[in-house]
């Protein structure tokens, strides 16, 4: 969706429609989940995430990769809400802050946009950031399971996806294996939501202490 990101007026509606107007859905899910009281929104877009956090009076940071994004973010922020919005890459985050700064972590539709590589780096970071025990909640596409799956999953996103790049200029790749990628950065699992066809999935995880032997 990097092109889209250079038109952020459509971004909201072209994640409508490539998802089937599911996505506000997840959006509320996680930040429902999310605990605070300081919370960094990673990836976070034009906001949407970050609004219903601070709503619930969460302390929210939102990081974004794109201005013109993060621009229409504070076009929708009402005044006196508890959000610093703040442009940076989810790659050098520990540059800009501290480590233990953040109860929870969200990300929706970040992963799918990063190399095997940077993935590893991002929560690699996102470890580094939480508090003990803190909360990783990670929202996106991935690849399903089994051969049947996978088949009916073309069979539905391929037409879709099509229009959806015609109309916005948008498109999405898939996340392999996420799961095992969070318990390598040692994120142990708490719970896990996946749609039908299994190509989406929310995952919520803890943050683990990292053994001596590893730290070293």
């Amino acid at each position: 969706m990097r092109v889209l990101e250079s038109a952020s007026q459509r971004y909201d509606f072209g994640i409508r429609l490539l998802s089937l107007g599911h996505i506000e859905g997840v959006y509320d899910r996680v930040a429902q989940r999310a605990r605070g009281p300081e919370v960094l929104d990673l990836g976070c877009g034009t906001g949407n995430v970050a609004l219903r956090l601070a709503r619930r009076g969460l302390r929210v940071t939102g990081v974004d990769l794109s201005p013109e994004m993060l621009d229409r973010a504070r076009q929708k922020t009402p005044p006196g809400a508890p959000i610093r919005w703040l442009h940076a890459s989810a790659l050098e985050l520990i540059d800009h802050f501290p480590a233990d700064s953040f109860d929870t972590i969200t990300s929706v539709l970040l992963f799918s946009e990063l190399s095997e590589a940077e993935q590893a780096e991002t929560l690699r970071q996102c470890h580094r950031l939480l508090r003990a025990d803190g909360q990783l909640l990670v929202a996106d596409e991935v690849r399903p399971p089994t051969l049947a799956r996978r088949a009916l999953h073309h069979l539905v996103r391929l037409p879709l996806a099509a229009v959806t790049y015609l109309l916005t200029q948008t498109s999405t790749r898939p996340v392999r294996d996420l799961e095992a990628k969070l318990a390598a950065a040692h994120f142990a699992p708490l719970s896990r939501e996946g749609n039908r066809l299994g190509d989406f999935i929310l995952l919520e995880a803890q943050k683990q202490e990292v053994p001596d032997a590893v730290a070293a």
